[in-house]
Formats: structure tokens, sequence, C-alpha cells
């Protein structure tokens, strides 16, 4: 409904401003809804890309009973041959889903663009679970930071391959326990450290996002708020001040780069390091219901007074 009363604001506009006819709106307004129309799915397409999604997990699922089975009378060859084998399955099933001429370029979102996405991103996981079983299938610590390595490479190559949420979402999953691991259990270095890595990969990630490298910004923000604001917390460890700082550089970068694009994610985001920081300050510094009543009146104040100035300002300025 906004989308559509977005479209017909403009279309209004035009026509008011001499560059479209009555009889053009309605045209324009007619195709916009005849093309929305056709790219809502059917009921039976709809059942299908759910059936569709219920296989690939009972798949996941079924090969993980299968292995925790037989895992200990199969060699490590053959634990390797099956985890790869069906790692290559998955990424041949995505390509056929997407079609060659679809990979290396922005898609449409249909729903076989969105299951072939999540064949990628399956088959990221299982790669790595076959690079970490082919190194060594006891669980060491090189083995499973190796393997993370492994399943980021993969799951960055499905996203440059299909670009989608899903695949942001593996590359995420996978990048922040890299970052861990190799800091962490490769380099041996502190908890502070590993947290400051993790702040690091978020601002990554709001660099990234801000230059256009992702086909869903909002989804960008998320992550990079969410891996950053885990770092400044990580990063608690004999600093006592270093989260707070970090989870304040949080909100300005959120609230810095709202003020050239207004994503809600931003704006939602900067608000909750802004509490998260104010929380963890007054908890530190004071105790009581005092401290908790100051929060709250500074946060009704600072609420009302930007209330007021958006209510005094013009109807439909930004």
């Amino acid at each position: 409904m906004a989308h559509e009363h977005r479209v017909g604001t403009a279309l209004r506009r035009l026509v008011e401003e001499g560059v479209l006819t009555e009889a053009q709106r309605d045209a324009v307004a007619a195709a916009v809804a005849a093309e929305e129309a056709a790219a809502r799915p059917t009921a039976g397409k709809l059942l299908a890309e759910i059936a569709a999604y219920i296989g690939a997990g009972l798949l996941l699922g079924g090969l993980v009973l299968f292995l925790g089975a037989s895992w200990g009378d199969l060699a490590r060859a053959s634990r390797v041959a099956i985890l790869a084998g069906v790692a290559i399955g998955l990424a041949v099933g995505g390509v056929a889903l997407a079609g060659r001429a679809s990979l290396f370029r922005t898609p449409t979102p249909t729903a076989r663009m969105r299951l072939a996405a999540v064949l990628f991103a399956l088959a990221a996981a299982t790669l790595a679970g076959a690079v970490g079983a082919g190194i060594d299938d006891s669980g060491s610590d090189e083995a499973w930071v190796l393997a993370a390595c492994a399943g980021l490479v993969a799951a960055v190559l499905g996203y440059v391959a299909l670009p989608s949420v899903v695949g942001m979402l593996a590359c995420a999953a996978f990048g922040v326990p890299v970052v861990g691991g190799v800091l962490g259990e490769l380099m041996n270095l502190d908890e502070f450290w590993v947290g400051l890595g993790f702040f690091a990969l978020g601002m990554v990630w709001f660099g990234l996002t801000r230059a256009g490298a992702f086909v869903e910004e909002w989804a960008g923000y998320a992550i990079a708020i969410a891996v950053a604001l885990l770092g400044a917390q990580w990063a608690d460890i004999e600093r006592d001040r270093w989260p707070l700082v970090l989870t304040v550089l949080v909100a300005v970068v959120c609230f810095a780069l709202y003020a050239t694009q207004r994503s809600p994610v931003l704006a939602i985001g900067g608000a909750g390091a802004v509490a998260l920081a104010i929380a963890g300050a007054v908890s530190e510094w004071t105790e009581g219901l005092g401290a908790a009543g100051f929060v709250l009146i500074v946060g009704a104040v600072l609420l009302a007074t930007g209330a007021v100035i958006m209510a005094r300002s013009p109807r439909g300025s930004d």
C-alpha cells in the first residue's frame, strides 16, 4: 500500500506540473498495477516454494542424521567425499535453478532465485564441513577455523554469483567465526582484541553497504549494526570503558549515515546503541531507581523535543 501511495503521489505531481496528461497518468498507473499483479505469486507457486524450502531443510537434516549415525564407521576420505559431493550437488542445483545467464548480475527476486540462493548457502555450509573433516575430524581449533574460512569463501562466491539477502546472511554467518577464530585461536589474542575484530568487521559492513555493494541496503546495515554491537560488548575484559566507547561509536556511525540515507534500520540501530550505552554507563556509575528515573526523564525530553520540531515542520517536508 505504501508503494502504491508513493507512485500515485508522484503521478499526480507530474500531472500538476504538466509533464503528464490525465490519460497518460491513468495509462501509467494501469501498467504499474498490471506489473505488480503479475509479480504476485499464485497459491500454487507459493506452496511449491514453501515445499522446496521444507525439502531443502529435510535434505540437510537427513544428511546430518546419516553422518551422525555412521560417522564413526566411515573413513576420513569417505566423510570428505560425501560432504563434498553434497556441496557440489547443491551448487549445481542452484545454478540449474537460477540459470547461467542470471549469474554474476543483479537478478529479479523470483522464487527460483530465492531458492537458488538458499542452495548456494547450504553448499557453502556443506563445503565447510568437508574441509573441516578433511583437515582434522577431531574438531581441533585449526580445523574449524580453516573450515569457516572455506565456508566464507564459498559464501562470498555464492553471493557474487547470485546476490541475495540469504547470501548476505551466509557471508555474515561465516565472517564472524572467521574473525574470532583467526584472532582468538590462531593468533592467541585475548577477548578484547577479538571484540575489536568483530567491531572492525561491523565497520566494514557499514562501508560496503554505504558503497552499494549489497543487493539490500537494509539487510547490510542490520548485519553491520549487529556485528559491531557484538564486538563492542565482547571487548569487555579488564577495559571497562571500551564497550561504552565502541557502542557510542556505533550510534554515531548510524546517525551520521542516517543524515544522508533515511533507512529506518539506521535510526533503530542508532537508538538501540544509545539506549545500550546509556544503560551500561548508568548501571556502572550509579544504582537504584534514581538511575532508571534519570534515563526515563532524558529519553522523554529528547522524544518530546524531536516530536515538537517535526510537528512544526511543513507537511511533506523531510
